[in-house]
């Protein structure tokens, strides 16, 4: 399963004139009711399925984006498309932005790390300033799909015959944490896991022979990524954490290694 595949010319819409968030809501149902993935489900099972996911917490994000999202146990198929407004409505974002963006999945219920990929896709699609501008200039459908798509990164299908690699992301500012694991959720790895961690600092000042030297007060965020992807992926994800955090070079607050792996057993997929 690729993004690119599931955003299809009759799920992409810039004639949406919604005047609330439970109008946009009703919209995509619409939308998403007449594709084929859909047989069977009906416009009002997807609003019910969306408004129920809506009111655990908004799934507006900020810049202007939302990502509307639901799991449906009906389903055995994903849906994905966007809508685009001319005029922003509130949906409850964070920063209190209008949203004209509204990318959106819908997916089987027993997927739910094929559904946490997707979103975690988007969201790195939709990060981009420069594509939210262009999409909210787009004059037509097949514009702004076309925009959409050249930005998603090529997927790549899974090969078991390639090797594997394994990476470390030293993470010191808590800022870009969420962002830089979402870059993790968007790709197929094999396990991936993060650890609370302390500088060696933090030990040192505690010793006798090194007293002095540190402020004893020094509570920093430390947490480490730590993931087995494959090779071929390697540097699409360092792109993508430096689109994050600009150049690493620049930076000394994060810090990435990567490790050749001689053999992988087992993986953690739960």
């Amino acid at each position: 399963m690729k993004l690119s595949d599931l955003i299809k010319s009759d799920t992409v819409t810039l004639d949406c004139t919604p005047e609330s968030d439970d109008q946009l809501l009703r919209c995509v149902a619409k939308i998403a009711s007449g594709a084929d993935s859909m047989a069977g489900i009906t416009e009002e099972m997807i609003y019910k399925a969306l408004s129920d996911r809506e009111r655990l917490s908004s799934t507006a994000w900020g810049h202007g984006v939302a990502i509307p999202h639901c799991r449906m146990a009906a389903l055995s198929e994903f849906t994905a498309g966007l809508i685009i407004l001319s005029k922003g409505i509130d949906f409850n974002a964070a920063d209190g932005d209008k949203v004209f963006l509204f990318p959106f999945v819908i997916g089987p219920e027993n997927e739910p790390r094929a559904h946490l990929k997707l979103l975690s896709s988007l969201a790195q699609v939709f990060r981009d300033r420069k594509i939210r501008e262009s999409l909210k200039k787009a004059s037509t459908t097949d514009d702004a799909r076309k925009i959409l798509l050249d930005r998603i990164s090529p997927e790549t299908s899974l090969d078991e015959g390639s090797g594997k690699k394994l990476i470390h992301v030293f993470i010191q500012d808590e800022g870009v944490f969420d962002e830089l694991l979402q870059v993790f959720a968007a790709v197929d790895t094999s396990s991936s896991m993060v650890m609370d961690a302390h500088e060696s600092t933090r030990f040192l000042m505690d010793s006798p022979f090194f007293a002095g030297f540190w402020n004893t007060d020094i509570h920093q965020f430390n947490r480490i990524i730590i993931s087995v992807v494959r090779n071929e992926l390697v540097n699409a994800i360092v792109r993508n954490i430096e689109f994050i955090c600009g150049p690493l070079s620049d930076r000394n607050d994060i810090m990435v290694t990567v490790s050749d792996l001689q053999s992988v057993f087992g993986s953690l997929e739960s």
